[in-house]
C-alpha cells in the first residue's frame, strides 16, 4: 500500500490548479465559446436469432471490452452449429463481420472466423455463424461479434453462448411469453395463479414493482389497463439443464387520474424451472418506471411530478441550492428554477429521430457533484454513452453547467473496459464531491482524487481489499490500512477529503487493527490480539474491541465485552449496530446476541423533498417537493443548455491492477445485483432471487435451483485419523489425494495455515469460504460433485459427500473411516449451532 503523505503535498498543488480552471471556466465569454449538439446515434445494432425470432439486442463498443465483466446475455447454439444474426444498420454500410469464441475468461481463443452469409436489405443486414466442432456440450463461452462499417473501426458486440440441446429453454421462453399475456388480459386463471406464491405480507401498494409474492390482481396491474406501444425485446440470461431465465423490455401506455395517456417502460424478468416434465416458475419480477416530461401538467404548485416509479428510482438522484433544484428522472438530468419557473434539461441522450431505440438504451446514470445558488451545476453522467462524441465507449464524463450563460462544458473523461453495472457498483462504494473542487472517487481497487478541470489526477490509495478499508461518501472520508496482508494491520491512514487533511493510527505491540467505518466524521475501528486469531477452517479475525477516535485525533467512545468478540459493524440512524460473536464450550465460534452503541448527538430535521401519493388506479405515485417562489406563478419554460466545445478533452486512463483482488459478482432479477467480497454475502444477496454468483473470470461460483435430487462426490478412499485432533489433516489428506499432492498436511496445520489455505494452494479448483452458508445453499457443491469440509466442536473436522432422494445428507467421518447418513433437518440444526463451518471449492 502506498503512503499518503507525498498524496497531501500533490493535492495541495492540485487544489491550486483546480481553482485556477474552475475560475477560468466560470469566467468564459459567451461570445468566445464554440457551441455544438450531441451527435445523432450512429452505431448498429445487432440481435441474435432463436427459434426464428431475435433474442438478446447487442449494443456495440468502440473499444476492446473487458470480457468476463460482458455478462449480460446467453445466446443458445442449435445443433448445427448455425446461429443467424440481424443488424440494424443505422444507415452504415457493413462491410464485414467477424467473431471470436473464447472461454469465460476471454484468455483463451476456442476459434475465430468471418462471416461468409452477409447479405444487406434495406436497413437490415442478415448473416449466418457457423462454429467448428470445438464447442463442447453444456459449457458457455463468449461469442464476440466484429462489426466493420464504412465510418467506423470494428465496433464489438459481446454475447454469451451455449448449446441447447440439453436445455429447456424454448418451453420456457413460450412459458414466459404466455404468463405475460395471460396478466395483461387479466385473465386469472389457474395456469396464472398456481406459479404465484401470493402471500399477505407482501407490499402490493406499488405498481412500480411486482414479484412472485405478490397478489393475482398486482400481478394483472390492478386497475390499470396498459397497452404495449411498439415492440418487445427479450433477452435470454440464463440457461442450464434445468433453469432458463428471460427478460422482456416494452414500453406501455395507459390512461393517467385525468385521462391523459401516459407513458411507462417496463422490464420482466422469469426464472422457469423444468421439473419431472413440468415448467414451474421459481423467481419473477416487474419494474415500471413512468416516462418523465416536463409540461405544464408533470411541474405545478411546488411539485414535480414523478408518477409510478421501480424502487431503484425512488432513490433519486437530488441536489438542491438556493432557487434551484436538480435531479435525475427517466434517464435524463434536469435542474428547476422555481423563482422563474423554469426546467432545464442539463443532459439527456434521449433522441427525437430516433425509431430504434437506442438512445433510450438505459445503461447510465448521473451523480450530482455541486449545485450553488447561482444555479451552476457539476455533474458526471456514466455508463454507456448511447451517441455523442463517446458513442460506444463505457465510461465516466464530468461536465460543467454555467447557468448564467447557459452552457454546458465536459472537462473530463475516464474510459472504462467494465460495463455501467461494474461502474455502478464502483461509484457507489465512493463518489464525493469536495468543497475543495477535487472528485474522489473509487475505479477498481483504488481511489482517486481529481480536480474539477481535470488538469491533476492522483492515486491515493491503491490495491484495496475487503476489510482492508472504509469510506464515507456523505461526509467525504476514507480509512485504509497501510499493510497488503488484510489479517495483519498495523497502521491505518485516516482522510478527510474535505480538509485534505490525515492522520495515522497505529496498532499497539501484539495487536492487530482494522478500518470499520466513520459515524458523524468520527472513525471507528477494531483491535485484535494476534494471539485470538484463528486459522483453523479459514481466517477468523476475532475483533475484541473498538475504539472511535475524532478528527482532532482524540478517543471518542471505547466498546469493549468480556468473552464478547465483534464479528462485524453498520453505522444507521446514529447508532453503530454491533454483530457479535463469543466462543462456545468447545471452542467453537457461534453468534452472540448484538448490541448498540449510540451517539448522543442531534440531529438536524430533514426536509422530505420526494413525497408520496395514492390513487385507486395508479397506486403509489412520487413528487418532488421543490416548494413555491412566494410569487405569482410563471408560465412553464423548458431550456436546453448550449453544449461548449472547448479545447482538446482531457482523456484520464486511471489504470486498474493487473491482478485484481477477487470480488464475487451476484447477479439476479435480470442484472448486476452487487459485487461482494465473500461468497456467503453474496449468495445472501441473491439467494431468495433464484441468482447466480460468479467470480472475476466469470467461473461459476454458486447457482440456485439447478440442483439433482440425489449427488455423490467422488473422493476416493478416505484416509481415517487416530483421534479427533487428527480428523481435519485426515480429511485434508483425502480430498488432496485426488490431487496427487504429497505434502505433509499436519506440518502446514501446525505453521498456522488454515485448511482454506492449504487447499487453496491445490490443484483443486477455486476454494470457496462457504462460512454462514445454509445447508441448502451448501448442497451446491456437493451437487457439482465437491465434498464439502465442515469443522464442528472441539476442531473436529467432517466432509459432507452426498445427500439422497429421503433429504438425508451422507457425511464422511475421519473417526470411524466410514460414511454416516443425517436427515438434512438434523443437519441444518448441527451445523447451524457451530455457524456453520463449511469450505468446498469449484472446479
Amino acid at each position: 500500500m502506498k503512503k499518503i503523505f507525498t498524496r497531501m503535498i500533490i493535492l495541495g498543488l492540485i487544489f491550486v490548479a483546480a481553482v485556477a480552471a474552475v475560475f477560468f471556466v466560470t469566467r468564459k465569454k459567451e461570445e468566445d465559446a464554440v457551441y455544438t449538439v450531441l451527435e445523432k446515434t450512429t452505431l448498429p445494432l445487432v440481435s441474435m436469432e432463436f427459434e426464428g425470432n431475435p433474442v438478446n439486442t447487442l449494443h456495440g463498443y468502440v473499444r476492446e471490452m473487458h470480457i468476463p465483466s460482458m455478462r449480460d446475455t446467453i445466446t443458445p447454439v442449435p445443433e448445427s452449429r448455425k446461429l443467424p444474426f440481424s443488424i440494424e444498420t443505422c444507415g452504415n454500410e457493413i462491410r464485414s463481420v467477424e467473431y471470436e469464441v473464447r472461454d469465460l475468461s476471454g484468455e483463451n481463443l476456442i476459434e475465430s472466423r468471418a462471416c461468409e452469409t452477409l447479405s444487406t436489405e434495406g436497413d437490415t443486414a442478415r448473416g449466418e455463424l457457423s462454429f467448428q466442432d470445438l464447442l463442447a456440450e453444456g459449457t458457455e463461452y463468449v461469442l464476440v461479434l466484429k462489426v466493420k462499417t464504412g465510418g467506423q473501426n470494428a465496433v464489438h458486440y459481446y454475447t454469451r453462448i451455449r448449446y441447447y440441446d440439453d436445455t429447456h429453454i424454448g418451453e420456457q421462453i413460450a412459458f414466459a411469453k404466455n404468463f405475460r399475456e395471460l396478466a395483461f388480459t387479466k385473465n386469472i386463471t389457474e395456469d396464472l395463479t398456481v406459479q404465484l406464491e401470493s402471500n399477505n405480507e407482501t407490499d402490493n401498494s406499488t405498481l412500480g414493482y411486482a414479484n412472485i409474492k405478490s397478489s393475482y390482481n398486482h400481478v394483472a396491474w390492478g386497475a390499470l389497463t396498459p397497452e404495449v406501444s411498439g415492440g418487445i425485446s427479450m433477452d435470454i440470461k440464463e440457461m442450464n439443464e434445468m433453469v432458463g431465465s428471460v427478460q422482456f423490455h416494452y414500453t406501455v401506455t395507459a390512461e393517467g387520474e385525468s385521462g391523459q395517456r401516459e407513458t411507462y417502460q417496463v422490464k420482466e424478468f422469469f426464472c422457469v424451472r423444468f421439473v419431472d416434465g413440468r415448467l414451474w416458475l421459481i423467481a419473477y419480477e416487474r419494474t415500471m418506471d413512468q416516462a418523465f416530461q416536463a409540461s405544464e401538467e408533470t411541474v405545478k404548485g411546488g411539485n414535480i411530478d414523478l408518477g409510478i416509479l421501480s424502487p431503484d428510482h425512488t432513490q433519486v438522484e437530488l441536489r438542491q441550492a438556493g432557487d434551484y433544484t436538480v435531479f435525475a428522472a427517466d434517464g435524463e438530468l434536469w435542474s428547476y428554477e422555481k423563482t422563474e419557473n423554469n426546467m432545464i434539461n442539463l443532459f439527456s441522450f434521449k433522441e427525437e429521430t430516433d425509431t430504434s431505440g437506442r438512445s433510450l438504451y438505459d445503461q447510465h446514470d448521473f451523480r450530482i457533484v455541486d449545485v450553488n445558488e447561482k444555479g451552476d451545476v457539476s455533474f458526471v453522467v456514466y455508463g454507456y454513452m448511447n451517441r455523442g462524441n463517446h458513442e460506444g465507449e463505457c465510461g465516466l464524463s464530468f461536465y460543467q453547467y454555467q447557468r448564467e450563460d447557459n452552457s454546458l462544458t465536459e472537462m473530463f473523461y475516464i474510459p472504462s473496459d467494465r460495463p455501467y453495472e461494474v461502474l455502478r457498483e464502483e461509484l457507489g462504494t465512493l463518489f464525493y464531491g469536495g468543497k475543495n473542487q477535487l472528485l474522489y472517487l473509487m475505479f477498481g481497487n483504488s481511489i482517486y482524487a481529481i480536480d474539477f478541470s481535470g488538469e491533476e489526477c492522483v492515486e491515493l490509495a491503491s490495491d484495496l481489499k475487503e476489510h482492508s478499508f472504509a469510506v464515507d461518501s456523505t461526509i467525504g472520508a476514507a480509512a485504509w490500512q497501510e499493510e497488503e496482508d488484510i489479517y495483519g494491520g498495523k497502521t491505518i491512514q485516516v482522510y478527510y477529503m474535505d480538509d485534505r487533511e490525515s492522520f495515522s493510527v497505529h496498532a499497539d505491540e501484539g495487536e492487530m487493527i482494522r478500518p470499520l467505518g466513520f459515524i458523524d466524521g468520527d472513525f471507528i475501528y477494531g483491535k485484535t490480539r494476534e494471539q485470538d486469531i484463528d486459522r483453523s477452517l479459514a481466517v477468523e479475525y476475532p475483533i475484541y474491541a473498538l475504539e472511535i477516535v475524532g478528527k482532532d485525533e482524540q478517543i471518542q467512545a471505547t466498546y469493549e465485552r468480556d468473552g464478547l468478540y465483534i464479528r462485524d459493524i453498520r453505522v444507521e440512524d446514529g447508532k453503530v449496530q454491533i454483530e457479535r460473536q463469543r466462543r462456545d464450550a468447545d471452542g467453537v465460534w457461534v453468534a452472540a446476541e448484538s448490541d448498540a452503541l449510540i451517539e448522543n448527538r442531534t440531529e438536524e430535521e430533514k426536509v422530505q423533498v420526494l413525497t408520496r401519493e395514492t390513487s385507486e388506479r395508479k397506486k403509489t405515485t412520487y413528487a418532488l417537493n421543490v416548494g413555491t417562489s412566494g410569487k405569482k406563478e410563471k408560465g412553464l419554460k423548458v431550456m436546453n443548455p448550449k453544449l461548449s466545445a472547448g479545447e482538446e478533452l482531457r482523456v484520464l486512463g486511471l489504470v486498474r491492477q493487473t491482478e485484481e483482488v477477487q470480488r464475487y459478482y451476484a447477479y439476479a432479477g435480470g442484472g448486476l445485483a452487487g459485487i461482494c467480497g465473500s461468497p456467503s454475502e453474496a449468495i445472501w444477496l441473491i439467494y431468495d432471487r433464484m441468482g447466480v454468483v460468479v467470480g472475476n473470470d466469470q467461473h461459476y461460483i454458486w447457482t440456485r435451483a439447478n440442483r439433482q435430487t440425489e449427488a455423490m462426490a467422488e473422493v476416493g478412499e478416505g484416509k481415517k485419523a487416530d483421534a479427533a485432533s487428527g480428523s481435519l489433516e485426515a480429511c485434508l489428506a483425502t480430498l488432496l489425494a485426488k490431487t496427487g499432492a504429497s505434502e505433509n498436511e499436519a506440518e502446514k496445520l501446525a505453521a498456522g495455515k488454515s485448511a482454506y489455505e492449504i487447499l487453496d494452494e491445490a490443484p483443486l479448483g477455486r476454494v470457496v469460504d462457504l462460512r454462514g452458508c445454509i445447508l441448502n445453499q451448501m448442497l451446491y457443491y456437493v451437487n457439482r460433485g465437491c465434498p464439502v469440509l465442515a469443522l464442528t466442536k472441539q476442531d473436529q473436522a467432517e466432509m459432507i459427500v452426498g445427500y439422497d432422494i429421503y433429504k438425508n445428507l451422507v457425511i464422511y467421518d475421519p473417526l470411524s473411516g466410514e460414511n454416516r447418513l443425517m436427515s438434512e433437518e438434523d443437519a441444518e440444526r448441527y451445523y447451524g449451532t457451530y455457524g456453520y463451518p463449511f469450505i468446498s471449492w469449484v472446479p
